[in-house]
Formats: structure tokens, C-alpha cells, sequence
């Protein structure tokens, strides 16, 4: 950029200054080199996004009072020694997407001495191994590092040496494959390490006892192992081992203040049980002693896990949970069991897991589920859906005292009918559950829906789609009038429909679509229901005396996949043409004229069905012309006929 130019990209910056005081923003304006014509006394500039190379004392010199300074996403591969070590407030400092080890900008001091900077982002500058050290020099301040989405392979004893207060280090998206023996001991302070998306595959003595959360999802690591020291005092309280190789569930016996975990998409096997005699020498390789169980004469509030809240099992290769493995998790709130191997999944007594809120076993081969009475009394969300549950216990759920979620769908589950009512073998009661609010019992195979099914239980959402044949009897959903909000018959086959949907005032959305419905029931009077899909069913027809209760709530119609008559349906039209009603797809909808070829239904026009109606009243007044005619022509030559024969009668007399 010539001067005259640069000097009116200055003018046009000084014109665009933030609002903020102090604060100025040269975001993505193609710049070649730092400006010059900017007041003295910013603050904060922002250089990111542009096509700076170097960085030169002058004249980013100029501006002495920075504390945050943006210079990312350029190709920066040249710094002068000291640039920053002359900005004597300078704090947040981010080189991040640049090309910094392409170039001189490696040459001692590297970056300077940082006195006084505290946040230093070097991300995704292809940094690798043995520059790191030699870039970062002397930052006694500095408490936030990112070197994420580099090229460095391991981490050696000396690396951190000049950060000694850093608090938070990342180092995700790397390719680190060895971490040297003391690697983080110049760091004291460290309390977050995000190593995610390495190539680590092991890690055998875990000794950042100063540590509180640490991130090794995506690595290859098979095992985790804290260091054999008996008195330290471990301050780790989120550990996250997703997406590893781990087979048996982690060490974690020296993690007392661990509140969350995650294991989930690994190759975990929990022990059937303890070894026996002589093997017990081997329970290490066998993943036992590391369970939380495995020290009996431990007592609940003095177990490792006893803090923990958070418990993520699931994407493993888990066929059974072994007896006592949960129950010393007295604070867990939240627990994912899903898409593993269970074929069964028990919950003894009051006392096992009284904080859970959340439980997903989703996505197993579940055929048994045994809930004690009383049991599980926090539990608020169950979620069941995708196993093979069939011929439950009657009453599974009833002693779940807070449950308001429960997901069922995909499997064999019978609903009972209400108190009183013959219930078939093997069904399961859904009444009486005064705490649950959502259902979902998709793809059941459920054939009969008894009266009564769901009373007493003030469900909210409530779900019974893909049930081919269901046959929803009279009063199955009562009880559910002043409550139900949402309710979903989709591809059940129904012809017609037992709900006397009027009644279920609070009713907001209704699917009923892929069924073989042609009518519905009378809305006469205002309501709740904002949504209603009608799609793929046999509807020709919606006339204004049963429609006309919803205009004032309507928002949303669906309507595609039926055989609508064009003319008739001056309700639907009215919601066209005045747009009170978004029906969706409405320039597919189609209609036809009695047996005529489809056309759009956006395209009628009132005096299109005026035509039709007046061409069938001349079609009707010519039969009927037809018909006189022809009784009266058949009068005519009966009475002829008749006075021919008397006249031959009296001329052969």
C-alpha cells in the first residue's frame, strides 16, 4: 500500500473507532503493516484477519498504553527482538493462525521477554517440538497458554520453565506421543490441561496433585493410573477419557474430589466379580481393584467416588454392571449407561444412587429391568428407549416418586388399563404415576390402548406413534383433558378416531398424520392448539363448522399427502388468502375438481367452484328437463295407446 493510500486507511480507522473508549478495531481490512495514525493512548487493538508479516517496533512502539493486542490470523513470520518487551502494559497478547515457524522470528529472545502478559494464544502456528522453549522465553505472568493445533510431538523437562504462574495450558490438536518425567513441575499454579487430540496411549503416573481439570479425550490411551503416593492430596475434580482405548474402567482410588467423568466411546469391560483365591494378585490386570467398589471395609462418605455427579459409561462394550459398583456413588446425579451391551439392569433398594436425577440406558439389549420399591427417589428423567423390554413387573414405575421423563420407545411395552379394568398379561400401569408429565411409547407393537390407561397421571407430552393397528378404545385418554399439551398418533393406521379432542383444552399440538383419517371431530368452541399435521391421511374436506373453533389459536397446518377437494373447503381457503393460518408446503398442496386432473390449491379462485356449481346447476335442471319430458311422452302414448284399443273394441262390436 502506497503512503497517500495507507494514510487514508489511518483517516478511515480514526473515523471507525469503536464506541468503547480506547478501544479500536482494524478487523479484516487487508492491512499490510500496523497503522500509524491511531491515538496514542488505545488500549486494545484488534489486527486480526488481515495480511500482516512482520511486526516492527515502529510503529506498534507508538502506542505504549495497550493491554490487548490481536494480531491473529495473518502470516506474521518475523517479530523484532523486544517489540513487546516495549509495551510495558501489554496483557493479552494472541498470535494465533500465523506463520510464525516459518520464519526469523525464532532467532533469540524469540518473543521477548512478557513481563506483564498474562493471556499468550500460539495456536495453529505448525509449532513443533524444541521452538516452543526457544519462542516463549521469560513470561513470569503469564497465566493462560494456548499451543493448541500445532505439530509438537512431546513435551520436554523445561519446556514451562519461564511461565512458573501459568494456570491454564492447551495443548489439544497436537501430535504429543511423550510427555517427559517433570514436564509440568515448573508449574505449581496449573489447574486446567486440555491434551485432547494427541497420540498419547498412556498414563501411568498422574502426579499434578494441584490439578482440577484435565482433558485427555481422543488420545489412544490405554490405561490411567495415578502416582503410589499415599498422601497426596489430589485436587482433581473433572477428568474427561472420552474416545480412548481404555479396557478396564480407570484407577481413580486417589481422586476424592472428582465430581464429573467421562469414559464414554472406549472398549470397557466391567468383572463379573472379584477374583477368587490365589488369583487375587492378578485383579489389577483384570480392572477390579480400580472399580469403586473393591475395598469393602471403606465406608460410603469415604470413598473416592463418593463426590462424584457426573458418570459417563456410555459407547462401551459393558455386558453387566457387577453388584455394589454403584452403590458407593451416593452424590451421583447424572448417569449414562447407553449404547453398551446390558441385557439386564437392577436397582436393589431406597439407598442405591438417592441423589440420581438423570439415568440413560439406552441403546442396550435390556430384557429385565428390576426397580425396588421406593427406589431411586430423586430420579426425575428415565430414559429406555431402543432395548427389548417386554412383560415388565404391572407396577415397574410406580415407586419412582419424581420421575416426570420416561422414554420407552422401541420396545415391547403393554400399557394396562385404568384402576379396575382387566389388564392383559404382562402390561404395564401408567395410571396413578402423579409425577410423570412425558411418555413416549413409539414403536411398541402395541395393539390395544385400554380405557383408563393413563388416569391420575397429569402427563404433559405424551407420544404412542408407529403402533400400526392401534386400536385407541373409548376413554383411553381420559384424565388427561385439563393437562395434555402434546399429543402424537402418527402412523397408527387409524381410520377413526375415539378421542373427543375438543375436551383436552390445554391441547397445543396435534400430529395425526399417516393415518386413514377423513373427518375429525367438531371444534365449536376456542382452544388451545397452535399446531396440527394432518399429513398422509384420506381428507377431502376440513369445513368451516369443525374448524371454526380453532382460528383464534391455529398458528401451523399440515397438510400434504391428501385427496382435497377444491371446492368446499372455503375454510382452508380463508386461511390461504388471509394468512392467518402458516400451512405448511402450500405451494404442493393439491386439489382436484370432481374426477379432473390435480392443480395447485394456492391457484383456485372462488369463482372457479361458482362455475363448477353453476355448470351442475344447468347439468342438474336439464335432467331434470329430461325426465318430465320423458314421463310425460310415456303419458301421452299410454293414453293413446289405451284409446286405440277401445276404439277397435267398439268398431268390432
Amino acid at each position: 500500500m502506497g503512503p497517500s493510500l495507507f494514510h487514508l486507511a489511518d483517516q478511515e480507522l480514526l473515523q471507525g473507532r469503536d464506541k468503547v473508549d480506547k478501544e479500536v478495531s482494524c478487523q479484516g481490512l487487508g492491512l499490510l503493516q500496523v497503522p500509524s495514525m491511531l491515538p496514542r493512548d488505545i488500549e486494545a487493538l484488534d489486527l486480526s484477519g488481515n495480511q500482516l508479516r512482520s511486526i516492527l517496533a515502529s510503529p506498534l512502539g507508538f502506542y505504549m498504553a495497550l493491554r490487548h493486542l490481536d494480531l491473529s490470523t495473518n502470516e506474521i513470520s518475523f517479530i523484532q527482538t523486544g517489540v513487546f518487551q516495549a509495551l510495558p502494559h501489554l496483557e493479552h497478547l494472541n498470535l494465533a493462525r500465523n506463520r510464525l515457524a516459518a520464519g526469523t522470528v525464532l532467532s533469540a529472545p524469540g518473543l521477548g521477554p512478557l513481563p506483564r502478559v498474562t493471556s499468550l494464544d500460539l495456536s495453529g502456528n505448525s509449532l513443533y517440538s524444541g521452538l516452543v522453549e526457544q519462542l516463549l522465553g521469560e513470561a513470569p505472568a503469564l497465566l493462560t497458554l494456548s499451543l493448541a493445533e500445532n505439530s509438537l510431538t512431546r513435551l520436554a523437562r523445561h519446556t514451562f520453565w519461564g511461565t512458573p504462574a501459568l494456570e491454564r495450558l492447551d495443548l489439544h490438536s497436537n501430535v504429543l506421543m511423550d510427555i517427559e518425567d517433570g514436564a509440568f513441575e515448573a508449574l505449581p499454579h496449573l489447574a486446567h490441561l486440555n491434551l485432547s487430540r494427541n497420540s498419547l496411549t498412556c498414563i501411568s503416573d498422574f502426579s499434578l496433585q494441584q490439578l482440577r481439570v484435565l482433558d485427555l479425550s481422543c488420545n489412544s490411551i490405554e490405561a490411567f493410573q495415578t502416582a503410589p503416593e499415599p498422601w497426596a492430596e489430589y485436587q482433581l475434580a473433572w477428568l474427561d477419557l472420552r474416545e480412548n482405548k481404555l479396557l478396564h474402567f480407570p484407577d481413580l482410588a486417589a481422586l476424592p474430589r472428582l465430581i464429573y467423568l467421562n469414559v464414554s466411546n472406549n472398549l470397557i469391560r466391567l468383572p463379573a466379580g472379584p477374583p477368587q483365591g490365589g488369583e487375587g494378585i492378578h485383579a489389577p490386570s483384570e480392572g477390579w481393584s480400580a472399580l469403586p467398589f473393591s475395598n469393602p471395609s471403606r465406608n460410603a462418605s469415604s470413598h473416592p467416588l463418593s463426590q462424584l455427579l457426573n458418570l459417563d459409561l456410555s459407547y462401551n462394550e459393558i455386558e453387566l454392571v457387577p453388584e455394589g459398583f454403584l452403590e458407593p456413588l451416593t452424590s451421583l446425579r447424572f448417569l449414562n449407561l447407553s449404547r453398551n451391551c446390558l441385557r439386564g439392569f437392577a436397582v436393589p433398594g431406597a439407598a442405591f444412587l438417592p441423589c440420581l436425577v438423570h439415568l440413560d440406558v439406552s441403546h442396550n439389549a435390556l430384557v429385565t429391568l428390576a426397580l425396588a420399591s421406593r427406589a431411586l427417589g430423586s430420579l426425575r428423567t428415565l430414559l429406555l428407549q431402543d432395548n427389548a423390554l417386554q412383560d415388565l413387573p404391572p407396577y415397574t414405575f410406580a415407586g419412582l416418586a419424581s420421575l416426570q421423563r420416561l422414554n420407552l420407545q422401541g420396545n415391547r411395552v403393554r400399557p394396562c388399563g385404568g384402576p379396575g379394568e382387566p389388564g392383559a398379561l404382562g402390561c404395564v400401569a401408567f395410571s396413578g404415576l402423579s409425577s410423570l408429565r412425558v411418555l413416549n411409547l413409539v414403536d411398541n407393537e402395541m395393539e390395544r390402548l385400554r380405557a383408563g390407561a393413563f388416569l391420575h397421571t397429569p402427563l404433559t407430552e405424551l407420544d404412542l406413534s408407529a403402533n400400526p393397528g392401534l386400536d385407541v378404545v373409548t376413554g383411553a385418554l381420559a384424565g388427561l383433558e385439563a393437562s395434555l399439551e402434546v399429543l402424537a398418533l402418527q402412523g397408527n393406521g387409524l381410520a377413526v378416531l375415539q378421542v373427543d379432542l375438543p375436551c383436552f383444552s390445554c391441547l397445543k399440538r396435534l400430529n395425526l398424520a399417516e393415518n386413514r383419517l377423513s373427518r375429525l371431530p367438531a371444534w365449536t368452541q376456542a382452544v388451545s392448539l397452535e399446531v396440527l399435521d394432518l399429513r398422509n391421511n384420506s381428507f377431502s374436506l376440513l369445513p368451516g363448522s369443525a374448524m371454526g373453533g380453532l382460528e383464534t389459536s391455529l398458528r401451523r397446518l399440515y397438510l400434504q399427502g391428501n385427496p382435497l377437494s377444491c371446492c368446499g373447503n372455503g375454510w382452508l381457503a380463508a386461511q390461504l388468502h388471509q394468512g392467518r393460518v402458516d400451512v405448511d408446503g402450500t405451494q404442493d398442496l393439491t386439489c382436484r375438481f370432481g374426477s379432473q386432473e390435480e392443480v395447485a390449491l394456492s391457484h383456485v379462485r372462488p369463482e372457479d367452484c361458482e362455475k363448477g356449481g353453476l355448470k351442475n346447476v344447468n347439468l342438474i335442471i336439464i335432467l331434470t328437463f329430461t325426465l318430465v319430458s320423458a314421463i310425460l311422452l310415456t303419458t301421452l302414448a299410454t293414453c293413446c295407446c289405451v284409446r286405440r284399443q277401445k276404439f277397435s273394441q267398439q268398431y268390432k262390436a
